[in-house]
């Protein structure tokens, strides 16, 4: 039979070749296997659409300008720890469970950060008394104040924290915002921004979104952080955005957000500070030498960079970012995971693992580590919650504990290894944290503090029912199907 010729199927032909490009590109570029699979799927079932949704978001892409930046802000870390942290809050390594010990080596490394001592730490876990502890401490200030945020959102009870701003901003204060382009467009588009910049509050855009930057970059890659540092004293990171915990979503069903933040006195602030700067230093190379600039200036005042230094805590500030060589906060999980020889504690709002972190918890179950995740019952992402589901029953039948927390957004993030040891902060348990977005993550070395945590993950169990193998094995079949169909692109959410 002669070779029929139709342009359908030269098209056919073309639209292949062009595929197999795509697949063979994936193979080459995407070193985690479930993500590569992932890829692979979507570009053959949806072959056109797939391939323009791989060049949006398919790889980590960041643009030459900011990477030539990156450099420049690994060396300000540097400098930073030089000129301002004294080297004997800085050097704790004897204080250091011997367990641990790896794991601070193994960050500072990463970072250029370590781990320092005489840190006094609050935890708190109500958002009251959040706001009212962060608008306190604004309206003390006597110098200056620098914010990070993922979302700021200019509504509710937020509005009386934008107001401290204001007011500080006019009696003097040094002021600078550094707020996340997609999380808080609320924010940089409302009147509240045009109010803060017309009294000298510095503000400045994270990871800005265009259509240069879908060209150069990639748009979904997001600044996760929440960072708050008063005249270099005092300082706050955790889960909590500058959201009002009952208006923010509060279409969607899913209750009131539960968030945490730990507010922290002594050498560690200068770690949060120097995290803030590098960030606002990467996005506009004039920042930089103003940043520089400033802190010469402020050095010679008489307040300085001196910290407080009568605390009793061993913590390190772990920062993450995907222009660095190594996902450090992830690597740290895995390693304190691995360490662990009595009990691990995870509170995560999105729980959607890779295969080391999956392997990593059932096998310490299977050694005998009690293994307890805390989830929120209800989510404000339904691929994550469907996602994570497909997971239950391999960690059940490896004895891991599953709570289901049902009274509200629980949105809290932190890992408790055998009462020692915890990590607090803004990463969560899936990929997006792990290596995508820009975090921050306390890691704390102090039984007493990390003791708190573990009392507040306890509240949580208090307030969580658990999910039993069997209950789970006789929930509908259909609803396994769908949690399998969403796994499948786990590796991408």
């Amino acid at each position: 039979m002669p070779f029929s010729f139709t342009w359908s199927g030269v098209l056919l032909l073309i639209n292949f070749i062009i595929v197999l490009i795509f697949a063979i590109r994936v193979l080459y570029t995407q070193r985690n296997i479930g993500t590569a699979i992932a890829w692979l799927i979507i570009l053959f079932v949806f072959p056109v659409g797939g391939i323009l949704i791989y060049l949006l978001v398919g790889e980590v892409r960041v643009s030459k300008k900011r990477l030539a930046r990156t450099k420049k802000m690994i060396k300000f870390y540097d400098e930073f720890a030089e000129e301002y942290m004294p080297s004997k809050h800085f050097n704790p390594d004897n204080e250091i469970p011997p367990t641990f010990r790896g794991i601070e080596r193994m960050a500072k490394q990463a970072t250029r950060l370590g781990a320092s001592s005489n840190n006094s730490m609050q935890l708190l876990s109500k958002t009251d008394d959040i706001l009212q502890s962060m608008i306190k401490d604004i309206e003390q200030a006597k110098s200056s104040f620098l914010l990070a945020f993922y979302i700021i959102e200019p509504e509710g009870k937020i509005n009386k924290l934008l107001e401290a701003i204001k007011v500080a901003a006019e009696r003097g204060i040094h002021c600078i915002i550094l707020a996340d382009d997609v999380g808080s467009a609320p924010f940089l588009k409302s009147e509240w921004r045009i109010k803060l910049e017309q009294v000298g509050v510095f503000i400045q855009t994270s990871l800005p979104i265009g259509i240069m930057q879908t060209v150069y970059g990639r748009n979904d890659l997001r600044n996760h952080r929440k960072i708050l540092v008063v005249d270099y004293q005092i300082g706050y990171t955790g889960s909590f955005n500058l959201i009002d915990p009952v208006l923010f979503k509060k279409d969607t069903g899913i209750g009131e957000w539960v968030d945490v933040m730990m507010r922290c006195e002594g050498p560690i602030v200068l770690e949060m500070a120097a995290v803030l700067y590098a960030d606002i230093a990467v996005e506009d190379g004039v920042n930089l030498q103003k940043i520089k600039d400033y802190l010469n200036q402020q050095v010679t005042q008489d307040s300085g960079l001196t910290p407080p230094d009568d605390g009793n805590v061993i913590a390190q500030v772990i920062p993450s970012a995907p222009e660095q060589e190594e996902n450090i906060i992830y690597e740290t999980i895995l390693c304190a995971i691995h360490l662990a020889k009595k009990s691990i504690v995870i509170t995560t709002p999105y729980f959607v693992p890779n295969e080391p972190l999956l392997l990593a918890l059932t096998t310490a179950a299977r050694r005998g580590v009690d293994v307890t995740l805390i989830l929120p019952k209800k989510n404000d992402s339904t691929m994550v919650h469907y996602a994570s589901r497909a997971y239950f029953p391999l960690l059940l039948k490896h004895n891991v504990k599953i709570a289901r927390f049902d009274q509200g957004m629980l949105h809290t993030k932190t890992l408790v290894i055998d009462g020692e040891f915890s990590l607090f902060g803004t990463v969560n348990m899936d990929m997006r944290s792990f290596f995508l977005n820009l975090e921050i993550s306390l890691a704390i070395y102090d039984k007493e503090m990390t003791k708190k945590i573990a009392q507040l993950q306890q509240k949580y169990l208090e307030q969580s029912e658990f999910i039993t193998p069997k209950g789970w094995r006789y929930r509908i079949k259909l609803w396994g199907l769908v949690e399998n169909i969403v796994r499948l692109m786990s590796p991408l959410l």
